[in-house]
């Protein structure tokens, strides 16, 4: 299997925030607007505006909660800086604002994505840029080999019915994306809007998903993830510590310690279809485990960090793994973890189950220690009082 055709495939994918994403932008010469990212006191700015006012937060679908504001003053921008710092946005507090100068021109749609099926790229184009482009039907895609000059052949067939005054300034950007997320490993790299003029073209905004398990390869991608470490937790969390710990809901309730990430995916299933809300992902293999309970008392303290949990639900499938050993480590953690406040429990199946249910109970009465999913499952309805 080709490099391309690997990292296709098993992603950990993150979307940067938007400036951090135009920083890559202006680095492959992609024009992007001039701007500034506030985390405190809004600056001197050139020019006289409009400005743009957007919270920072790795997440899509901003404008419509408020995120992103328009602004004719300065006054305006401090108030919407004002307003935005330290405020919850899609479940993030916002802690840095981008203020760029508004750019003009008609809005287009321009992604590069790898497309795994096809061990290629899919360029996609729409004469409606957006937030409701994914709604308009207008778009339309290509696949390609993954080398950005395929991809600025795919895109020339899908701007042939636009104006020739900067047709050409499109394709350069579409073959720009592709070397960008060709060079980084991405999984996405998207324009929306784009906007277009005879005077020239600017990306008003940008979407970069990155590929965490390329990281080791791209310092450029590193550097910009320990730059923001309240903004990219969980990417520096899996830098640091070699395993998957995604914080799905701030306000969740139920603490996951998991191995494996499709056992960690059935249980959140399994816990929101009973109406629980599951706080992480974890996927934390047992050999990362061996000897010490220190990834485990880092683990537990992510968890109790959140005033929202209740319980602490462990599920261990172990293969060669000795769950007497786990065990150990594992009521070594909860000792050494005096914030942990809540009820921990234990689903642990495989070699030595009975031993570990022996050491866990011993070490903490009254604690749940069973082989049984159901049973572990109702343990955590009763605990939230949600037990039929």
């Amino acid at each position: 299997m080709s490099r391309t055709a690997s990292w296709a495939w098993g992603r950990f994918d993150m979307l940067l925030i938007e400036a951090d994403g135009k920083t890559l932008f202006a680095e492959q010469n992609i024009p992007v607007p001039a701007g500034i990212v506030v985390t405190d006191v809004v600056p001197p700015l050139s020019g006289e505006g409009p400005w743009m006012a957007k919270a920072q937060v790795p997440v899509g679908g901003r404008g419509k909660v408020g995120g992103i504001v328009r602004c004719n003053s300065r006054a305006e921008i401090e108030a919407a800086v004002a307003g935005m710092l330290d405020s919850r946005l899609k479940g993030h507090t916002v802690t840095a604002c981008l203020v760029e100068a508004a750019a003009v021109g008609q809005e287009r749609y321009l992604a590069v994505m790898v497309d795994p099926a096809s061990y290629g790229l899919r360029v996609i184009y729409s004469a409606r840029g957006g937030i409701e482009v994914e709604q308009s039907g207008s778009a339309e895609g290509r696949l390609c080999p993954p080398h950005p000059g395929a991809v600025a052949e795919a895109l020339a067939e899908l701007i042939a019915d636009e104006p020739i005054a900067w047709r050409g300034q499109v394709a350069a950007i579409g073959k720009a994306l592709a070397s960008l997320l060709l060079e980084k490993e991405l999984a996405l790299a998207e324009i929306n809007p784009l906007f277009v003029a005879e005077s020239g073209c600017v990306a008003g905004d940008a979407k970069v998903v990155v590929d965490l398990n390329a990281v080791d390869r791209q310092p450029r991608i590193a550097s910009l993830i320990a730059a923001r470490p309240e903004i990219y937790a969980d990417a520096n969390r899996k830098i640091a510590e070699g395993f998957d710990y995604v914080e799905l809901d701030p306000d969740g309730a139920i603490g996951l310690v998991t191995t494996g990430a499709g056992l960690s995916m059935m249980l959140i299933d399994e816990l929101t279809a009973r109406g629980a809300r599951p706080l992480n992902f974890c996927d934390i293999r047992t050999s990362q485990m061996r000897g010490s309970p220190a990834r485990l008392i880092r683990t537990l303290q992510w968890i109790t960090a959140r005033p929202s949990v209740r319980a602490v639900l462990v599920n261990i499938f172990a293969g060669i793994t000795d769950l007497g050993e786990f065990a150990g480590l594992l009521a070594a953690a909860i000792q050494a973890s005096p914030g942990l406040r809540v009820p921990v429990v234990a689903r642990l199946v495989g070699r030595n189950a009975a031993e570990a249910q022996r050491i866990l109970c011993q070490a903490q009465p009254g604690m749940l220690v069973t082989e049984d999913l159901e049973q572990a499952l109702a343990r955590i309805d009763t605990i939230l009082g949600t037990a039929s």
